[in-house]
């Protein structure tokens, strides 16, 4: 039996004869991941501190996946909740650094080649949703810099076929269409009011002018219907051609 041993046993066994008063935090006095049950004889009432020490020196008795169970068990040790309150004493940052760097391999390890858990999941409880929707709504507006640090990572990129493919993959199935009048009335009233910014219709018109000269505009677009043989823009297309021609069999 080593030191870390001896230590571990007089916190549990000395918290087994004792009543605290104050805040304290259950312990498994071997814990649930290696096989400890919920039994009294395994749980001891340990304040914050003891608790958290108790947790290292877990990390010092055992080696193997077990141990890499306690970094995990140590590593969730400093994080608060709601009905607890955890051990707050700095550690010293040698103990930090190693415990975050052995945190990381363990846990690059166990992930590997796991999908991850909210793969295709879309959250659906309105409470949560309703707590987004009020951050974003008290979320302060992006700054000049910030926009252009962001448009500067995407300027001149293009999307791969892959890429393109697991957009139109998860746009499949959403429904398509004309915009509801919901959605243009609430549109509406949030930009009413609002001026335009400065040079907005200037940078608009040219460019307009810089499509129309380039051949790229939408209206320039023609497309000759398979039903009549009309050859039409984008926008009488769409709306009067293809699987709409009145000439469609």
């Amino acid at each position: 039996m080593n030191k870390y041993n001896n230590w571990y046993n007089n916190i549990t066994e000395n918290a087994k004869t004792r009543t605290l008063t104050g805040y304290a935090e259950r312990h498994h006095i071997i814990p649930r991941s290696l096989g400890g049950s919920d039994n009294n004889e395994n749980l001891v009432n340990l304040t914050a501190r003891e608790h958290f020490i108790c947790h290292w020196l877990l990390t010092k008795l055992h080696t193997g996946e077990p141990r890499a169970k306690m970094i995990y068990a140590l590593n969730g040790m400093k994080r608060n909740g709601q009905h607890t309150e955890r051990y707050e004493t700095k550690i010293t940052s040698r103990v930090y650094e190693n415990l975050k760097q052995e945190f990381a391999v363990i846990h690059s390890a166990t992930m590997k080649g796991r999908d991850p858990w909210n793969r295709g999941y879309k959250e659906d409880r309105p409470d949560v949703l309703e707590n987004v929707r009020q951050a974003a709504l008290k979320r302060k507006p992006q700054s000049k810099e910030s926009r252009e640090k962001q448009a500067q990572k995407t300027r001149g990129q293009k999307r791969t076929d892959e890429q393109k493919i697991k957009m139109s993959q998860s746009m499949r199935g959403i429904k398509k269409g004309p915009m509801s009048q919901k959605e243009k009335d609430k549109r509406s009233k949030a930009l009413l009011g609002k001026p335009k910014p400065p040079g907005h219709t200037e940078k608009r018109m040219a460019t307009l002018a810089k499509q129309l000269a380039e051949g790229t505009h939408y209206s320039q677009q023609k497309k000759t219907c398979p039903h009549c043989g009309i050859v039409a823009s984008k926008g009488p297309y769409t709306r009067y051609h293809g699987d709409r021609c009145k000439q469609r069999p």
